[in-house]
């Protein structure tokens, strides 16, 4: 489920200085928050929430998806028992030049309310996760150094209040939007910066029983760390979510749950000696619904143990009563009900015992109405390809690649659509090629992970295509029939230190590129693989998110202990 951490890209990123370049674009006009639509956990109705990704990685999300996939997608989320899809708003993608504030994407907004208009024609609420970290977007610059500055620098988070006044007005007139939260993923603290030194003295005065006494700024692992998790906790909830209340509607805090280890060389080893947690983010104003997140590691030894229903259960339980206890007993939102997850670099996590899944779901209902959940999200309900590659299925046009026509424009290679999206049409000796990043998170390239491509088209004429990735051999895709096909092949990436450049040649044929994919995982949730097909954890899911908006609870919850 997670990317990559964003420690890792503001080290890749520290010389990077795109995230202040303009776009281009005319600036958007200076924003007054909206009225946001008042709504209390009373008001809010229970939410079966499906995490949509279009089929693209979450980070290329909004430019990524297809049109054309989203009625039957929705629709299948609503046959499936969600009355909820999630949705991420990434702050690189609607306003991804902060310096000088600010520069939007109108492509952005507009591709969210066709998002928001489909979900009211299926009759799904929708949940947004407002400043999603992540984006692929070439004019945002570095990931990692875009949340540094949001955290350390007042000018960049006006900035980005801006973003956030902006998308209140764009939800001003949107019912259907049920809830929004912001979350510590995306604003993860790494380092206090000098510039923040004076938010740093507000937060000595507003907390002094937690601060310092010296006016040095604390650091993650110095002895002070408490001091830096308090200072963390108190920023995001009074600089960032606190100045939000009044532009979004419903608006929640995704709190850190996991807490954070402090290390120390003893006899030369590094040991833990002592836990870290969040209890601040957790205290919203009186009413507001808390956020957080819930997988098998949670609380576990996380030495690769599987782990039974009944201890999982068990860890659930101590965990919702905890957060009930540092909240004020808030109303909870499990954004991230992730009972199955195989991210990469986590395999020692522990994991639920696969036969034990059903079970767990069928009494997770019960412990969760007994302990203020209001609801939940999977996240992955359709596994999806970590593919780098931005503008994937070509909703933005051209943007992000470099096309080499044997004759004629560029720009004439593009097809437009009935649905406001296009396909790319390549003749004989047609060149397309993309510049992917080593920022965008993670590269493939030739190692034990095998790496595939897939291309989806429409064959006009029986075609082949060549593709390359950086350094690495081409191989060969036939599409030998026509119609629409997609086609699929192992391929060798060799990436440089700091980019791949994907090389795609049609050698023959007529054919109209619809999507691209390059990856080397899988994000399985159990529910539907990448191409729509059922999984094993299917009816297990419906039957739990039917249980769930039971009304009453069943019978069964009465016997569950709480």
């Amino acid at each position: 489920m997670k990317l990559p951490a964003l420690s890792v890209l503001v080290l890749l990123g520290a010389a990077c200085s795109e995230a202040d370049r303009d776009t281009g674009r005319a600036p958007g006009p200076a924003v007054t928050p909206a009225a946001a639509t008042t709504t209390t956990p009373s008001t809010v109705q229970p939410l079966v929430a499906a995490h949509y990704f279009g089929r693209q990685w979450p980070a290329n999300f909004i430019a990524g998806f297809r049109r054309s996939g989203v009625r039957k997608d929705f629709a299948r989320i609503s046959g499936d028992g969600f009355n909820a899809v999630v949705l991420l708003v990434s702050w690189g993608d609607f306003q991804p030049v902060f310096a000088p504030c600010c520069r939007y994407d109108e492509r952005a907004f507009e591709r969210l309310h066709f998002l928001l208009d489909e979900a009211d024609r299926a009759k799904l609420k929708v949940v947004l996760r407002v400043g999603y970290a992540w984006s692929f977007h070439p004019d945002a610059g570095n990931v990692g150094i875009r949340v540094d500055r949001l955290l350390n620098d007042r000018a960049v988070r006006a900035a980005y209040q801006q973003f956030v006044a902006r998308l209140g007005h764009e939800l001003a007139d949107r019912p259907g939007v049920a809830l929004t939260f912001m979350s510590w993923e995306d604003q993860w603290l790494h380092r206090i910066d000098k510039r923040a030194r004076a938010d740093y003295g507000e937060f000595r005065i507003a907390r002094p029983s937690v601060a310092t006494s010296s006016w040095g700024l604390p650091t993650p692992q110095g002895d002070d760390a408490e001091a830096f998790n308090a200072y963390w906790d108190w920023l995001v909830v009074e600089k960032l979510f606190r100045p939000a209340l009044s532009a979004l509607p419903n608006l929640s805090y995704e709190a850190r749950i996991d807490k954070d280890p402090h290390f120390v060389e003893k006899a030369g080893r590094t040991e833990v000696d002592r836990w870290i947690g969040h209890a601040g983010m957790a205290a919203l104003p009186p009413g507001r619904p808390l956020t957080i997140y819930w997988a098998p590691f949670w609380g576990a030894r996380n030495e690769g143990e599987q782990l039974g229903a009944d201890q999982s259960l068990h860890l659930l339980t101590v965990l919702l009563k905890e957060t009930a206890q540092s909240s004020g007993l808030s109303a909870l939102f499990i954004d991230q009900f992730n009972v199955v997850d195989n991210t990469l670099g986590y395999e020692r996590n522990a994991v639920l015992q696969r036969k034990e899944i059903p079970g767990f779901l069928s009494r997770a209902v019960c412990v969760m109405k007994a302990n203020h959940v209001l609801g939940y999200g999977f996240w992955t309900t359709v596994d999806y390809r970590e593919s780098p590659i931005y503008n994937p299925a070509f909703g933005y046009g051209l943007d992000g690649w470099s096309l080499q026509r044997a004759s004629g424009d560029a720009r004439a290679a593009l097809e437009p659509l009935p649905d406001g999206d296009f396909q790319l049409r390549l003749g004989a000796d047609d060149q397309l090629s993309q510049e992917i990043p080593a920022q965008r998170g993670r590269l493939p390239k030739e190692d034990a992970l095998p790496d595939t491509t897939c291309i989806e088209a429409i064959v006009r004429k029986a075609a082949r295509l060549s593709v390359r990735a950086g350094d690495g051999p081409a191989v060969a895709l036939e599409f030998p029939s026509t119609g629409r096909r997609q086609v699929c092949a192992a391929i060798v990436p060799r990436p440089t230190a700091d980019r791949l450049d994907l090389r795609i040649v049609a050698e023959r044929g007529d054919i109209a590129l619809r999507s691209l994919q390059l990856f080397d995982h899988v994000q399985y949730g159990g529910l539907y693989d990448a191409d729509g097909r059922p999984g094993p954890l299917l009816q297990a899911m419906r039957t739990m998110n039917r249980d769930f908006l039971a009304q009453p609870a069943p019978a069964r919850c009465a016997k569950e202990p709480e």
